[in-house]
């Protein structure tokens, strides 16, 4: 190939093959994309309900999302007691085991220092006041 060849497919070849080389090597993947668009923001009085709405200006949604529609009331409620009767049972298994007679260290109890006993004299002085 001539040298007149190669300058014509220089610029083909820096426009595509180059630019894929130079990504693949920085690990790129194009431009950087576009700024999410904002909302703009309220001019007239938001309804009532508007508690309820997430909005951070890019994407407004419900705070209480109803994913689990599938599942009925009385059985959202049987599995609502079955947890607090399964950390129930977890306390009362723990109550039953007496950990305070398998621990180690001291009893509070036994680690207090005690008063220094009064005397007589003092005693009496405080029932004269």
């Amino acid at each position: 190939m001539s040298l007149r060849a190669i300058s014509r497919l220089a610029p083909r070849a820096r426009s595509g093959l180059a630019i894929r080389t130079t990504q693949n090597r920085l690990m790129g993947g194009g431009p950087a994309l576009p700024p999410f668009k904002r909302n703009l923001a309220p001019t007239s009085t938001l309804h009532e309900e508007h508690e309820l709405v997430w909005d951070d200006g890019v994407a407004p949604e419900l705070t209480i999302d109803f994913d689990a529609q599938h599942i009925s009331s009385r059985k959202g409620l049987a599995m609502f007691a079955g947890g607090f009767l399964f950390f129930l049972s977890l306390f009362g298994l723990v109550a039953i085991s007496d950990p305070a007679s398998k621990n180690p260290a001291l009893n509070r109890t036994i680690n207090m220092i005690p008063d220094p006993p009064r005397a007589a004299a003092e005693d009496e002085e405080e029932d004269d006041e």
